[in-house]
């Protein structure tokens, strides 16, 4: 990243920039500025409606939430676009952020809170992008990429054969579901809500990355953001009294109805066998050759959520049901 770039597009003058992360094709730098310490977040120029994570971390910050603003450029532009890639410039939010599995009761009803909230904030938001419909829960979806996996595995190195049986051994279960979208709540949300996305000071979080915003089955951000933070949730198992729990203090704030509950661990276990890591991917996990090192425990937890909802799907949406009625 060239910082001439950042001075010459915002009335900064820096005097360091700094590489924190990347991955995914982006590049994310600090910057110290006259103005401040910002976040530079470096993209391909064909990653789409960029110019909305802006507007939408504003529209949330003026609701109340704590986010990253972002610095508009001097055209007015929450997106710079050069002839190589696009970026951002947002505040830099000093804290940390907590490690998967590892939060404690008081984060979670904050996240619980805060997802609730957002909710409220962005109902009457303009139209955001919806990934998650019908044809992506449809079966016919699990059955291509099932198919598409029967075709890489073909040509497979023999160490990732093992790979692709278990991840078509899943996609072979979800293919049985029938996830009635009609009767799920679709919301306007954040998209990736977990707990890596929250930084963290004096127990205040800020939520970060707003990228994926989109509209989607409130139930599956819920569930994320449960099961990436819920210590009760590190070998891959989900307690229903937790999920009840964070699930009641959402509902302080928006409606999740009957079938939402009986639902949520389908369309968890759904999403996560779509958008799962490739096998590639899932193989280098122990070698770190392929997968960003900060993506690595992610990776490892939705392979263990999804061996343990292979067998327990149908239990915990049982147990969900029942818990929840109880309260």
């Amino acid at each position: 990243m060239d910082l001439s770039l950042i001075e010459r597009h915002y009335n900064l003058q820096v005097s360091s920039l700094q590489l924190m992360d990347k991955h995914f094709e982006t590049e994310i730098y600090t910057a110290e500025t006259t103005g401040g310490k910002y976040l530079v977040k470096v993209m391909p120029l064909f990653y789409q409606n960029v110019e909305s994570e802006g507007v939408i971390a504003g529209h949330l910050a003026q609701h109340g939430l704590r986010v990253a603003r972002f610095l508009p450029n001097k055209e007015g532009s929450w997106v710079t676009r050069c002839a190589e890639n696009q970026f951002t410039v947002q505040e830099f939010v000093e804290g940390k952020t907590l490690a998967l599995n590892s939060a404690p009761e008081w984060f979670l009803e904050k996240a619980a809170d805060y997802l609730g909230k957002t909710t409220v904030a962005l109902k009457d938001y303009g139209p955001l992008p919806m990934p998650f419909d019908k044809n992506f829960f449809a079966p016919g979806n699990a059955l291509r990429k099932k198919q598409q996996y029967l075709e890489e595995q073909k040509s497979a190195q023999p160490n990732l054969v093992p790979i692709y049986e278990e991840q078509i051994h899943h996609l072979e279960r979800i293919a049985q579901f029938h996830i009635d979208t009609d009767r799920l709540t679709y919301t306007n949300s954040h998209g990736d809500f977990h707990i890596g996305q929250a930084i963290v000071k004096d127990r205040d979080i800020t939520v970060v990355d707003w990228a994926c915003a989109c509209r989607l089955p409130i139930c599956l951000d819920i569930a994320t953001c449960y099961a990436f933070a819920s210590p009760r949730c590190c070998e891959g198992a989900v307690d229903a009294e937790g999920l009840c729990r964070f699930i009641r203090i959402y509902t302080k704030h928006a409606p999740f109805t009957p079938y939402d509950i009986q639902a949520l661990p389908y369309v968890m276990y759904f999403w996560y066998c779509i958008c799962n890591y490739s096998p590639a991917e899932l193989s280098s996990i122990a070698a770190s050759d392929h997968l960003a090192e900060n993506y690595q425990p992610i990776a490892v937890l939705i392979q263990r959520l999804l061996r343990w909802l292979f067998v327990h799907v149908d239990e915990l949406s049982k147990e969900l049901m029942e818990t929840f009625q109880e309260s």
